[in-house]
């Protein structure tokens, strides 16, 4: 399964494709630093490209105003979150309960390593101008999805025993509560703990029944 994935289009001056997906990166890798250091509101252009070490001139070529890149970081992190379930989706040799075990665990692999990031996603959700609200909420709303096509094959197949409508959505959300919680939860629990304690909430939150596992 390839899912299309909506996109908007940054305008750019530069024709190479590579080039552009190259020097972006490097954006926004810099770029993520210093929205999480600075926060992204008193974080200027000129402390992305010292941090980036392009000019102004070269980084103007590839993002027109600071809310590209804010954009950008949302892009890619979304991205990540659902084509990590496309590919759990794609196995199809594993169960449904192997296969939502993978799912949850490679997300949470993810969002644990990008918690910063999915922090800086909840506070600056506000500062996207439309189109890119309208695009960003679409893929979230593709995200769920996924989740959803997980469960129902675990439903057909009688291991989900009991299931609502809004599981997708919260299955697809409880799991950012690692960074929205991290500061408490850290000095509670070690870091497997706390990934299995999430694992395992789900699971028993669906009645999973063991006999169909």
């Amino acid at each position: 399964m390839r899912m299309k994935l909506e996109e908007r289009e940054i305008e750019t001056n530069v024709k190479d494709d590579a080039l552009v997906k190259q020097r972006r990166e490097e954006i926004i890798q810099a770029a993520s630093k210093i929205f999480i250091e600075k926060g992204y509101h008193v974080a200027t252009i000129r402390d992305i490209c010292k941090a980036s070490g392009l000019g102004p001139g070269t980084l103007y070529n590839y993002i027109k105003k600071k809310e590209d890149i804010l954009y950008l970081i949302y892009n890619q992190l979304t991205m990540m979150l659902t084509q990590c379930l496309v590919e759990t989706i794609e196995n199809t040799k594993k169960g449904p309960y192997e296969q939502l075990k993978e799912a949850l665990s490679k997300t949470i692999d993810i969002i644990w390593d990008y918690q910063d990031l999915i922090l800086l996603m909840y506070q600056e959700t506000a500062s996207l101008d439309r189109e890119s609200m309208h695009n960003i909420l679409k893929r979230e709303s593709d995200y769920v999805a996924l989740w959803e096509r997980i469960l129902e094959r675990g439903e057909k197949q009688g291991m989900i025993i009991r299931r609502t409508r809004m599981d997708a959505d919260i299955i697809g959300f409880l799991l950012a509560f690692i960074p929205l919680r991290r500061w408490n939860l850290k000095k509670k629990f070690r870091e497997e703990e706390i990934k299995s304690g999430l694992i395992d909430f789900v699971i028993q939150a669906l009645g999973i029944s063991k006999r169909k596992k």
